[in-house]
Formats: structure tokens, C-alpha cells, sequence
């Protein structure tokens, strides 16, 4: 559904019997998406919404699957922006070392089998799976250290969705 120049409701995919995880897209389904002015016919690339905790993979202009993510935690924030896919690991082990925290510190972490990663930054920030997590941040609540957290399933379908160079959108 058009709502304006450049802009989708998400409420459509709702009405195309798309669903977030099988869960009622009650908190996001008046949510809509900027689509970039020079956005490809068939482009595929993703909208990540910061307030709403929401991804979008969008074919073009039509959204195709909405997605709950965690995002960025206060003072560990995902940066709003306009990136790139700029490279992908398949499955990786995440240390908190290469951001300078000592992983035996309250906020360390080293994490085997990180699956489906995709970097859109040189700081670190990525998409991928957080099976560290419990299913209730998703959607929810910023647990991240500044990337894209979600379900290894939401993660996998990304994997296949983008590649690198795919349009990375983020904002409030």
C-alpha cells in the first residue's frame, strides 16, 4: 500500500499474509518504509528500523519479509545510515576483543557458530544470527553490542536474500 512518495506501509505485508516469526505484527503494522530514490527495479536490500526493532527485506519496492531484530544497546548503539553489504562470514566464533572488551569482563563475550554474518561496517556492525538470546528480545528490546541480532532462521533467509553490496537502511 502506497502512503506517499517513497513510502510503503508495512501494514501491507500484513495484507499479503506476511508475519514476523508467526507473531502479530501489532507494534510495527503502522510502521512504514522510506524506499531510496535510486533503488534498483529488483534490488534487493533491507530497512532496519531502530525504534520499531523491525527488519524489512524489500525486492525493489515491495517488502517481502519483515523480521523482529535486537539492535544496538544504550552506549553500544547501531548506526543509522545508508550502508553496504561489505563482506560475510558464513560461521564465525565473535570475540568481544576485537571491540576492545575484555571477554572475561561483565560485557565480554566469545561466541562460537555466529552463523550467517554480514558486515555493513568497518567498526563491526553486522546482520546475523543471535542464538544467544532469548526468542522475547526480538521485537523487543537493543541487547547488542551495535549489530542486527536474529533468529538463525530470519539470519539464513538474509544469507539468501543479500550479498555483498546489497543497500543496508537504518534509522529511528
Amino acid at each position: 500500500m502506497r502512503a506517499g512518495v517513497g513510502r510503503w506501509i508495512l501494514s501491507a505485508l500484513v495484507l499479503l499474509g506476511l508475519s514476523i516469526g508467526g507473531r502479530s505484527l501489532a507494534h510495527a503494522d503502522s510502521m512504514s518504509i522510506s524506499i531510496p530514490s535510486d533503488v534498483g527495479q529488483h534490488e534487493h536490500w533491507v530497512d532496519v528500523n531502530l525504534s520499531k526493532q523491525v527488519t524489512v527485506a524489500v525486492d525493489g519496492t515491495t517488502p517481502v519479509r519483515a523480521i523482529y531484530v535486537t539492535t544496538g544497546m544504550p552506549g553500544w548503539e547501531t548506526p543509522a545510515g545508508s550502508f553496504r553489504v561489505m563482506y560475510r562470514i558464513e560461521d564465525e566464533t565473535m570475540k568481544s576483543s576485537s571491540l576492545g572488551i575484555p571477554i572475561d569482563s561483565d560485557d565480554g563475550y566469545d561466541l562460537e557458530h555466529v552463523m550467517y554474518t554480514q558486515y555493513f561496517t568497518n567498526q563491526g556492525h553486522a546482520l546475523h544470527d543471535n542464538w544467544w538470546r532469548p526468542d522475547s528480545v526480538f521485537g523487543a528490546q537493543a541487547t547488542s553490542h551495535g549489530c542486527v541480532g536474529m533468529e538463525l532462521a530470519d539470519s539464513k533467509f538474509l544469507w539468501d536474500f543479500l550479498a555483498v553490496g546489497s543497500r543496508v537502511v537504518i534509522h529511528y
